[in-house]
């Protein structure tokens, strides 16, 4: 038999995510012991290992959650062998409104999707393939600076929304500090870590993209974060970008707060920072991020 602890470190969903399938989909009914706890078995654990791997693959958990472990196994030998490259249906409809100015359609869109998924398979499973395909089309030329701003501005809006709704602020829980340090204009990565966070209960201090690293310092002296996030994108960083970070690197030695740092220009820099492994951490991406934030609410 597993603790619920066990089950959400061996299959990487989160204690929320689990919980919601169980009370929602009803996808497993795990024993209680005397007290109430929840215990689960092999069954169990092998189904919920199944569940992740679909979902995490685009396939709704609601059309899942009733199928036994050999029928999972089973549509998984399926889709495996018979990969498909077509975009979702919700991704084809972002995309058509998008092209016709509808903003107001695809804000519609993403927050239906919203109130069917957690925060951290939303963050995944639609948020972030949003953005690439919508940077993409921009890149080809199939869609115009206007509209990827317009988009971005709509992703912005909604998940600035779901923190807002899930934050709850308390002199007892962790802190988290978000920024991208001068030079790196690019915000999402820290938006959607801010929204994991959030749901997690950290209390979160999203300062946003592109500011000078002695402002996040005098920011980080003031609300003492235990984690400062900075994101990463533009790649290489510029030199500036560099010796700000490596200050900013440098100040939270001195208060032992953590810096974790994601994103590709992240990967390309973080062997050349002078960085202590205890203090600064590379997040590979949202799935460690969040993995890494429930650790730290655990220890904290």
């Amino acid at each position: 038999m597993y603790s619920i602890k066990a089950i959400t470190s061996l299959t990487g969903l989160t204690a929320e995510t689990l919980r919601a399938w169980e009370r929602r989909y009803s996808c497993i009914m795990p024993e209680r012991n005397s007290t109430g706890r929840r215990f689960y078995s092999q069954q169990d654990l092998e189904k919920l290992t199944l569940l992740v791997s679909l979902t995490h693959n685009g396939h709704s958990i609601g059309k899942l959650a009733s199928l036994d472990n050999q029928q999972l196994r089973d549509f998984q030998e399926q889709v495996t062998t018979q990969p498909s490259n077509e975009p979702s249906p919700l991704l084809t409809q972002i995309v058509d409104s998008l092209k016709q100015y509808r903003i107001e359609r695809c804000e519609q869109l993403l927050k239906k999707a919203l109130i069917a998924a957690e925060p951290l398979d939303y963050a995944r499973d639609i948020l972030l393939p949003a953005l690439q395909t919508v940077g993409q089309l921009w890149h080809d030329g199939k869609l115009n600076i206007a509209q990827e701003h317009m988009f971005s501005g709509c992703i912005k809006r909604i998940i600035l929304s779901m923190v807002n709704n899930l934050h709850h602020h308390s002199k007892n829980n962790p802190a988290m500090l978000f920024a991208t340090p001068s030079g790196d204009p690019h915000e999402f990565g820290i938006l959607v870590s801010c929204l994991i966070a959030a749901n997690q209960g950290f209390n979160c201090y999203y300062l946003g993209a592109d500011l000078p690293g002695k402002d996040i310092i005098e920011a980080c002296q003031h609300l003492k974060p235990n984690v400062i996030v900075v994101g990463l994108v533009k790649t290489p960083p510029g030199l500036d970008t560099i010796i700000e970070l490596q200050q900013i690197i440098d100040a939270a030695a001195t208060s032992q707060t953590q810096i974790w740092l994601g994103g590709s220009g992240a990967h390309y820099c973080y062997s050349d920072l002078a960085t202590d492994e205890s203090n600064c951490i590379l997040i590979n991406d949202i799935d460690h991020f969040n993995a890494k934030a429930q650790q730290h609410q655990v220890n904290h």
